[in-house]
């Protein structure tokens, strides 16, 4: 490889840099009105010109029971009954043109926007480095099949079918039962409930990884804190974040920034486990630490209001509203009485009167601010309401730590692939959601049709009395009270001169379109599979692909080359300087580099070269090399918290969550956040690694 950078070299880095700036603010772009146009024109002869509510407008059934697991997995709830449940009908949906112009300016059509984010962004700047001859099909190939020890598609695909397993078990319903569970235990003492959730999700980010966490525990905690009336919930949803981020330094197959350093590098799961769990608890004991005392209670200020006239008061008819006019009104009056009332006092009695306004004035303080309340009223729920489906959370616990198990077995020995271990364990899983939304399906449908049957007897029965008892005519639209409910009578079109309504003639539909509307069909018969694969980040296989296949294209322009001779300078000093140094060079790519994916692969490529350990003294090669690869994994997973949302998958995950529970976290303030806990915990993690890798020795 080159050592020197020429022309291409440089468009190179630009490209890297250009879209890793992508990956942290996506940009949007926009379009001219005729794309749109010429898209729905295009999409109304592949699918048809109807959307998929007009596809499916009449023929789709009732909402099924399999739809009411699917919404239960995710709310927590136990599905109704479906005895219980009354039919009803979908609103008609038709365009009103608008009644004013404002309306008829709001009803314009609104620019469409094409957005560039971390998803599609790197194989596009893979598109321009092809086209400029900068790299070619060998390099595409190396970031997909991978060389020196890291091969992409194993990594990947041991990460999303860990992912499968994590999020069809968390579909069950267990870790909200278990949150619920921890809440029951803790009472109502609000510190002790606050340090059982920060471990609690501490402990589920090791076993499952962070990103189920962070899907699951979000919806819960903004749930939790509204019912518990915890206002604002900063505190709560910031330690959930941090734990979760901080634990999946854990276990190699808690991130997939673990599993490119430990295949990379030939660790196995056991050693890397023994080297990471201590410096990843007291990361986390001093994120917590540093949340504390953040985060801690604000008693009320002193408040001096005064009753006095302001121009406020003889401005309040001017803002209008009935309100103000009683408030301007009240005043007035309040004047005046303490006028009257200050004209019969002595002077002595006066300056008493003034003495008691300003003792009022100074015990008048604001609200407190509780970011977690001394005592806590636990929402009243029953824990057990929130596991959905026992069953499942039995079996696919088994699977997980088989699955875990297996892969820790097979580390050691070698040999094999970790993709040919966790492959199997997610069809396993898949089969079994297969299966219980089929069961659960025909369950619904049987109970569905001894239903209508009991209400077609019934029918028959009020039929059979109505003909025994004649009844007065009817109009079209006349309203009857029966039994104390209100109906109305549709007009009958069975008499003679009324024409009967001609069934609309059926739209064709092309074929494009018939194959969506039975995919549609299918997602509506199997909710639980097709919410877990909704949940899955299948976002992250064209982005991981992309930035492998980009830091390749540094590496065959010269610039890691470069860049290895530069680290291998600064960890030349010593483990000490190669764990400060290498740490927080990692937090910073992972928010500047491509997220903790490009940074992670970056750092990497880097440490593995011979222009990095040509440049370390020989008696220390092996100790700083070895130091320099676990803070390139604890800086990877603390690099979540190093500023932006875009540092990882798991930060978009967190935000988007946040904003469908209605918490609206800025970047500012997520800046903000993060500065508070990223000193102490790199420092707290970093300082253990050191004394490990200096004074311990494990599976080496």
């Amino acid at each position: 490889m080159p050592s020197s950078l020429d022309g291409h070299g440089i468009f190179a880095i630009i490209v890297f840099a250009a879209v890793s700036l992508i990956c942290i603010q996506p940009l949007r772009l926009p379009l001219p009105h005729l794309f749109p146009r010429l898209a729905r024109s295009m999409h109304s002869k592949l699918f048809g010109g109807q959307g998929k509510e007009e596809r499916l407008h009449g023929l789709r059934p009732a909402p099924s029971f399999s739809d009411q697991i699917a919404a239960a997995r995710q709310s927590g709830e136990a599905p109704s009954d479906p005895s219980s449940q009354k039919e009803t009908r979908e609103p008609d949906a038709r365009y009103t043109p608008p009644a004013t112009p404002a309306q008829a300016s709001a009803a314009a059509p609104k620019r469409s926007y094409l957005t560039l984010n971390h998803v599609w962004t790197p194989a596009l700047g893979i598109l321009l480095l092809l086209a400029t001859t900068t790299i070619g099909g060998e390099q595409v190939r190396a970031g997909i099949v991978g060389e020196e020890g890291v091969e992409p598609y194993d990594v990947l695909a041991l990460f999303i079918s860990l992912a499968y397993i994590a999020i069809s078990l968390d579909a069950t319903g267990l870790l909200r039962y278990l949150a619920f569970l921890v809440c029951t235990k803790a009472g109502s003492k609000g510190f002790r409930l606050y340090l059982l959730l920060y471990f609690f999700f501490w402990t589920a980010g090791v076993l499952v990884g962070n990103d189920p966490v962070i899907l699951s525990g979000t919806a819960f905690l903004v749930y939790f804190t509204r019912v518990a009336g915890i206002a604002p919930p900063s505190a709560w949803i910031w330690s959930q974040f941090v734990a979760a981020n901080i634990s999946s330094a854990v276990l190699v197959s808690s991130n997939p920034t673990n599993l490119v350093i430990a295949t990379g590098f030939g660790i196995d799961f056991p050693t890397y486990t023994a080297y990471m769990v201590l410096p990843a608890l007291a990361s986390a004991l001093a994120a917590l630490g540093a949340m504390l005392l953040f985060f801690r209670n604000k008693p009320g200020k002193a408040v001096a209001k005064t009753e006095r006239a302001s121009p406020a008061d003889s401005s309040a008819l001017s803002r209008g509203g009935v309100s103000a006019v009683v408030g301007w009104a009240k005043s007035l009056t309040r004047r005046r009485n303490k006028s009257s009332f200050k004209a019969d006092l002595a002077p002595s009695d006066r300056s008493a009167e003034n003495g008691m306004q300003e003792e009022t004035q100074s015990s008048e303080r604001s609200p407190p601010i509780f970011y977690i309340p001394p005592t806590i009223i636990a929402p009243d729920v029953d824990a057990r309401a929130a596991l959905v489906d026992r069953n499942g959370a039995i079996f696919n616990t088994i699977i997980m730590t088989a699955t875990l198990g297996t892969l820790v077995g097979t580390s050691v020995a070698g040999g094999v692939h970790v993709y040919m271990v966790a492959v199997p364990g997610a069809v396993v899983c898949f089969l079994r959601d297969l299966a219980y939304d089929f069961l659960t399906s025909r369950k619904f449908r049987k109970a569905k049709e001894a239903t209508r049957a009991n209400a077609a007897s019934s029918e028959n029965g009020i039929e059979m009395t109505a003909v025994s008892r004649p009844e007065p005519a009817r109009t079209a639209d006349s309203i009857a009270l029966q039994d104390g409910t209100m109906s109305v009578q549709p007009t009958r079109l069975d008499s003679p001169g009324q024409a009967t309504p001609s069934r609309g003639t059926k739209q064709k539909i092309p074929p494009l379109g018939r194959l969506l509307l039975h995919l549609e069909a299918v997602a509506e018969a199997y909710p639980t599979v097709t919410t877990v694969l909704r949940r899955l980040p299948c976002s992250l296989l064209p982005f991981a692909f992309g930035m492998f296949i980009l830091v390749q294209a540094l590496a065959h322009v010269g610039f890691i080359n470069i860049m290895a001779a530069g680290l291998g300078k600064v960890c030349a000093h010593g483990s000490t300087a190669t764990a400060f140094f290498i740490s927080f060079l990692g937090v910073i790519l992972c928010n500047f580099g491509g997220t903790n994916i490009g940074g992670t692969i970056l750092l990497t490529k880097a440490l593995q070269t011979d222009s990095f350990r040509s440049k370390l003294p020989l008696q220390d090669s092996a100790l700083i090399l070895k130091t320099g690869i676990y803070s390139i994994a604890f800086g990877s997973n603390v690099g979540a918290l190093g500023g932006t949302f875009a540092a990882s998958l798991a930060g978009l995950l967190w935000r988007q969550g946040l904003q469908q529970g209605g918490v609206h976290v800025t970047q500012k303030q997520f800046a903000l956040w993060c500065a508070v806990v990223i000193v102490p915990a790199t420092v707290a993690g970093v300082a253990v690694i050191l004394a490990e890798t200096t004074h311990f020795t494990v599976g080496d």
